[in-house]
């Protein structure tokens, strides 16, 4: 049996294993919308909705309707930093592990939110400055470890580009969020293979529907999302609202005005890989209950299909979809989450049930001190 350090030492590399490093709390959490295309893609001029109005819209909240979300998807990771290695002489690269999950629950006849789907990955990352036949060496001799497959390990690069990463650790987290999305799509794919999804059984993806990476450019890929909307609990304020001026106005000025019940105009969004998108603000809780102007306010997003590129979408249809997300906002997490303001409850308890299977953080780190 051999060491994590033994088995770099084969292919001819030194690993200097230390103290680890819990990635997730020494890098601070961005929007989720951060990795999103630039804001000279948005359009915020015209509404992208049949109401060309451009004020902002009141939702019926008093009229009680049953939400038609049935499925909650979200993807969770933790990342760690074990130890670094040397390579072209003089350049140091740390090596991660990470424990991905990906699962979507659903309500169930009794109200309550139950497994439907979970995947999970864990993974230990290296450089891809590496070289590929020691790499592919190293991988194989570690996969083949019996710790390895009773950790479903597997063994993958991450590419470090200082024009875009802070750090080699920021891509080595970037990767694994790529892997997370993967699984995502996964899910995705599986339900959609098996009808679980249609006009009266919608899912919510935790998150923007920014899947870059992982988008075939093929029509298939955007019927995958024909029943699906993301929600961000968290967004960037700053973002211009005209494309035309970055020191313009920002939106989060215009959501100060929004009240309980209240959503902005649909805006138009193209990605760069081409697809097109309709978002929108919309404020879940009172302003009286939260203790910040921006607190309360969710993001939307849906992929726009065939129909709603002309006109936009059909503006009774985001009613409706607001409508359902302020009824799943209650009950609330307050108190047992942060971010209770703006998470919507049968979200909050996926991500309760994907993060159950995570391993213990001490636990985790410690089996890759063990032999493979």
């Amino acid at each position: 049996m051999s060491t994590l350090q033994s088995l770099f030492k084969k292919s001819g590399i030194t690993l200097y294993q230390n103290e680890s490093l819990d990635l997730d709390h020494y890098y601070q959490d961005p929007y989720q919308d951060t990795e999103e295309t630039s804001p000279d893609q948005y359009q915020m001029g015209e509404p992208f909705e049949k109401n060309r109005s451009k004020q902002q819209r009141k939702i019926d909240v008093i009229r009680e309707r049953e939400s038609n979300f049935s499925y909650f998807m979200d993807g969770s990771r933790r990342t760690y930093k074990i130890g670094d290695i040397v390579l072209e002489k003089s350049k140091i690269y740390p090596v991660v592990v990470a424990q991905v999950r990906a699962g979507c629950g659903f309500r169930g006849s009794d109200r309550r939110i139950h497994k439907h789907l979970i995947e999970q990955k864990n993974l230990l990352l290296v450089t891809s400055r590496f070289n590929n036949s020691d790499f592919q060496e190293l991988r194989y001799r570690i996969k083949k470890g019996k710790l390895a497959q009773e950790l479903n390990l597997d063994v993958i690069q991450y590419a470090f580009d200082k024009t875009k990463d802070l750090a080699p650790t920021n891509a080595a987290i970037a990767k694994a969020n790529s892997i997370m999305h993967e699984m995502e799509i996964s899910i995705l794919q599986q339900m959609v293979n098996s009808n679980d999804l249609d006009t009266e059984h919608l899912l919510i993806v935790d998150g923007p529907l920014q899947f870059l990476k992982e988008d075939t450019g093929k029509k298939s890929f955007a019927d995958l999302f024909y029943n699906v909307v993301g929600v961000s609990k968290t967004f960037d304020p700053m973002l211009p609202i005209s494309e035309r001026s970055r020191g313009g106005a920002q939106v989060g000025s215009q959501l100060l005005r929004l009240e309980y019940g209240e959503r902005t105009p649909v805006f138009h969004k193209k990605n760069s890989r081409g697809r097109e998108f309709g978002c929108w603000y919309l404020r879940i809780r009172p302003k009286s209950q939260v203790s910040s102007p921006l607190e309360g306010i969710i993001k939307v997003e849906k992929m726009a299909c065939e129909e709603d590129l002309e006109d936009g979408f059909d503006s009774d249809i985001i009613d409706n979809i607001s409508h359902w997300l302020i009824e799943e906002g209650c009950p609330t997490c307050h108190g047992k989450d942060d971010r209770w303001a703006a998470h919507l409850y049968p979200v909050y308890l996926t991500e309760k049930m994907v993060k159950a299977t995570f391993m213990g953080d001490l636990s985790f780190i410690h089996q890759f001190k063990k032999e493979f």
